[in-house]
């Protein structure tokens, strides 16, 4: 077999692709998995993008000279917007993903041994980002939204804001873990 033959070989391999074109013997992939893919991705590059933006550039240098955070501090304003941005993309993460798999599911038969061990711990960190993400998004956001709703929220700002960065934190970290398993399963 010719190295280019082996190429050829080893890239129609990890598209999981079973069909060929009757000409060139070029694998065809559908549009669908293109789309699928495309916006996959796009999810992914939005949340890790924007995780890493406000808490490792942005937040610290925002924060140098700030000694108390309040409900106008400047990482309340970008937690604000980060945590809704990070959650709808985590669910077009897990949206796109089961709409990928049931769509190939014929092609999923002959993949290696481990594949779905590897594949299940993947989905452990997947659930390990969303739930974070959606107590911050849903009930930690609210809590310093509603200030004028409940005053007695005031005195809590400060310990909020520094458990909605850390658990965000533990969210860049969740969504790493399962960018490298998802590289990882996709040459496999």
């Amino acid at each position: 077999m010719g190295i280019l033959q082996a190429l050829h070989h080893d890239w129609r391999i990890r598209v999981r692709c079973t069909t060929t074109h009757s000409l060139s013997g070029t694998p065809k992939i559908s549009m669908t998995n293109v789309i699928i893919i495309f916006i996959h991705l796009l999810a992914a590059g939005v949340a890790l993008g924007s995780l890493i933006y406000c808490l490792l550039v942005y937040l610290p240098v925002v924060e140098k000279n700030i000694s108390e955070r309040d409900e106008n501090s400047p990482s309340y304003k970008i937690l604000d917007l980060l945590a809704p941005a990070t959650f709808a993309s985590i669910l077009i993460l897990i949206g796109s993903g089961v709409y990928f798999l049931l769509e190939n599911y014929s092609a999923q038969v002959g993949l290696k041994p481990g594949y779905y061990n590897l594949f299940g711990i993947k989905m452990l960190f997947v659930a390990l980002a969303f739930f974070p993400s959606m107590y911050v998004t849903f009930s930690l956001r609210i809590q310093i939204a509603d200030l004028d709703l409940n005053p007695g929220n005031k005195k809590l700002v400060a310990k909020t804001l520094k458990k909605m960065i850390g658990l965000s934190r533990m969210t860049l970290w969740m969504l790493v873990i399962t960018l490298f398993l998802g590289i990882w399963l996709a040459r496999y």
